[in-house]
Order: C-alpha cells, then sequence, then structure tokens
C-alpha cells in the first residue's frame, strides 16, 4: 500500500526535475542497501561471499528481449522516424508515459520488478537462519 501511494505520488512528478530525480532514485537506493546489508549478512553467516549464479544462459532472454526492442527501433526509425503513420517504439511509450495512470502502472511494475531480487534473497536468509 505505501508503495503504490508513493509510486501514484512519484509519477505525478513533473518529468526530469530533481525531485523526479531523486523520486526515483529513492527505491533504488533503498533496495541497493538491502541486498548490501543481506550480503553481507550470508557472508558473515557463511564465512564466504555469495556469488550469484550469472551466465549467458541466465541472461538470454533479456538479451534476446532488447535485440528485439533495438531492432524494432531501428526498423521504425528506417521507415520514418517520428511519422505518425510510421512510429518508433520510443514514440509510441511517450504517447502512453503522457497518461498518469500508464506512468503510475508502469513505476509500480519497475518497483516491484526491482524489489524482487531482494525480496529472495531476505527470504533465503531468513530460512537459512531457521
Amino acid at each position: 500500500m505505501v508503495a503504490a501511494v508513493y509510486a501514484y505520488w512519484a509519477t505525478g512528478l513533473r518529468p526530469f526535475t530533481a525531485l523526479a530525480y531523486v523520486a526515483v532514485g529513492v527505491p533504488v537506493a533503498l533496495l541497493t542497501c538491502l541486498a548490501v546489508v543481506s550480503g553481507t549478512a550470508d557472508s558473515r553467516r557463511s564465512g564466504m561471499p555469495r556469488v550469484g549464479t550469472l551466465s549467458l544462459r541466465s541472461v538470454r532472454p533479456w538479451l534476446i528481449l532488447l535485440m528485439i526492442a533495438a531492432g524494432l527501433e531501428a526498423v521504425g526509425i528506417a521507415l520514418g522516424g517520428r511519422s505518425i503513420t510510421v512510429p518508433t517504439l520510443s514514440t509510441v511509450i511517450d504517447h502512453a508515459l503522457a497518461w498518469h495512470p500508464v506512468r503510475f502502472v508502469l513505476f509500480c511494475g519497475w518497483l516491484a520488478f526491482g524489489a524482487a531480487p531482494a525480496v529472495r534473497i531476505m527470504h533465503r536468509s531468513r530460512g537459512e537462519a531457521m
């Protein structure tokens, strides 16, 4: 509930202002601190630092998604750039982000997506402590 109220407030701010940057930076800073504190607690408990399993196979879906988005953007620009008849992905997103409800939903999704690893770390550290 608090996150939703915060997201609604943050998405109502004028874009590219100092306050808007701070509103985006606060959740990033909080989750970074949480991850660092949880990670150091895990390494103290086990005696060894935790190493994630980051491999090409684990990031392949994200790389494919990034390549598709970049390809669509390149095709849109090649076919007309900021044309109304052939919009690019960034043009479509710009129009969608003009509405506060869309910004709110996307900000909530961003918060949830960013918090997921920290929540997993917290659950894992609680499970090991028991």
